[in-house]
């Protein structure tokens, strides 16, 4: 029993080595050297959720959503409460153009990490593209709150302000927002 313990954490190690080298591959833009790598990693062990979500950030990065939408399903089936996972699931969908299916699964990442502000942000910048604006707010008052340097959030959730009548609001988040700007701006130029 002790010998198949120790198999398997071998395996979990060479995967997780082989899961590190697909992520390097990634990020220096070498996409078919990343999926081989992710190849090897699930062979050596087929659980590795987060092979699989990494297989879903190579495919969506190819522009092949319905791949990545497959490889972050099965991510989820292995580790449910991945929030991460859920949230690039519930962004393959908006490609997609299933709102519906993506308000789900940002509400799942919400669900498993209550202060993500980019899981608020994708949920209720969604909601504002629905006419949800009273949702919209909601979420969008979270990830500023939880991201007070979130400009996106400042803007879209101003403007769900200003449909919703609360001119005040609205432009005390546009004044935010400016200064975020500002402050910016300035740090760039201080460089």
């Amino acid at each position: 029993m002790k010998r198949t313990a120790k198999n398997r954490l071998s395996q979990q190690q060479v995967a997780g080595d082989y899961l590190a080298m697909a992520q390097k591959y990634r990020h220096s833009g070498q996409h078919k050297k990343a999926l081989n790598a992710i190849r090897v990693a699930l062979n050596v062990w087929p659980k590795f959720a987060k092979a699989y979500n990494e297989l879903g950030l190579v495919h969506r990065q190819l522009g092949e959503s319905g791949e990545a939408i497959s490889a972050y399903r099965k991510a989820l089936r292995l580790n449910p409460g991945n929030a991460t996972t859920a949230l690039n699931l519930g962004i393959c969908y908006l490609y997609e153009e299933k709102e519906d299916a993506a308000i789900e699964c940002f509400k799942k990442a919400v669900q498993a990490e209550p202060r993500y502000a980019y899981a608020h942000f994708n949920l209720g910048s969604t909601y504002f593209d629905q006419a949800r604006y009273d949702l919209a707010v909601s979420h969008l008052e979270k990830a500023i709150q939880y991201d007070p340097h979130f400009l996106a959030a400042y803007e879209i959730c101003a403007m769900a302000y200003l449909i919703l009548k609360q001119k005040q609001k609205a432009q005390g988040l546009f004044k935010k927002a400016e200064k975020i700007k500002r402050q910016a701006r300035l740090k760039h130029v201080a460089r």
